[in-house]
């Protein structure tokens, strides 16, 4: 994963939001890096050459996978989807089961999302060296209302809105703490315009 300066404040763009205790930005100097990262690797994915079987994954197998929009990413295997029964997930650690659907980490997005096996390939090692470019964050000392649970936070919440419209462009990013070395605890400041 890339890495923030912690002396001084980073120049980010949001990449992907769940709530306030858990986003994931890029590193403003990085995204040219990134966009031609992703050409490279578009570019791979057309000239690879398909065999005949399905390979057998493990999880946490660095892999590439095609999103929903057709677009391939790198990713991380978590754990094959067993079933959906009322709205729950169920998964299952065999991998060498029926099931079609392996639920992956986009290392380079900061999103989980359920894909078809078919739409999976070995990473190849050219692309192995480079840093995961999201770098996972939280709002440092910010909790939901009438709540100290970080994780608690409600749909409706309103700083979901205010959130994505104050970070709708570059802001800066002072770090406050590391927790257990994957998730940086972040003050923002917004840019005045």
């Amino acid at each position: 994963m890339e890495k923030f300066d912690l002396i001084n404040p980073n120049e980010v763009r949001i990449l992907y939001y769940q709530n306030p205790s858990h986003f994931y930005v890029y590193l403003r100097q990085k995204i040219n890096s990134h966009a031609q990262f992703q050409v490279e690797l578009q570019r791979a994915m057309e000239n690879y050459q398909s065999v005949s079987t399905i390979p057998q994954y493990q999880r946490y197998q660095p892999v590439v996978a095609q999103d929903n929009h057709a677009i391939w990413h790198r990713a991380m295997i978590l754990s094959k989807l067993f079933f959906s029964f009322f709205n729950k997930l169920f998964f299952f650690e065999d991998f060498n089961c029926n099931s079609t659907d392996i639920c992956v980490y986009f290392v380079d997005v900061g999103q989980k999302e359920n894909i078809s096996i078919t739409n999976i390939r070995p990473l190849p090692s050219e692309f192995n060296r480079q840093p995961a470019f999201a770098i996972p964050c939280r709002l440092y000392e910010i909790y939901p209302l009438n709540s100290i649970d970080q994780s608690s936070w409600k749909l409706d919440d309103p700083v979901h809105d205010e959130f994505n419209r104050l970070m709708a462009n570059n802001a800066l990013c002072k770090v406050c703490d590391i927790k257990e070395q994957i998730c940086y605890d972040v003050a923002i400041e917004i840019p005045s315009k």
